[in-house]
């Protein structure tokens, strides 16, 4: 189990990853402010983004660190979610380069420390 804090646009706005059982990532949410239903969000899911005030950074979830094709897949799908969450917050719009880049960063991130 393993959790990994990605810096976006600065050090105040950040993406969470997580992976492991529903109880660890049910701690990770817990740690960053989210009150969920987790264990219905996550088992049988290939991977869950969590987003849900102002003051929470997002949380993306896996069950298991991103070997295959679609496990890759699913954390970009997911990062885009993140992403797109701080952009809202911060009131830019969801799109361009600086986008695509934050995005990015979140991938090569957490494929760097595996």
């Amino acid at each position: 189990m393993n959790t990994i804090e990605v810096p976006i646009l600065n050090n105040e706005y950040k993406v969470i990853v997580c992976f492991g059982t529903p109880e660890h990532i049910e701690k990770v949410l817990k740690k960053y402010g989210h009150k969920l239903d987790t264990k219905s969000s996550i088992i049988g899911n290939r991977g869950t983004c969590f987003y849900s005030s102002k003051e929470n950074h997002p949380v993306i979830a896996l069950p298991t660190f991103p070997k295959t094709p679609e496990q890759i897949g699913t954390l970009a799908h997911e990062a885009v979610h993140a992403t797109e969450d701080i952009f809202i917050k911060i009131g830019q719009p969801p799109s361009g380069e600086l986008f695509a880049h934050s995005v990015g960063a979140i991938v090569r991130t957490v494929l760097i420390k595996i």
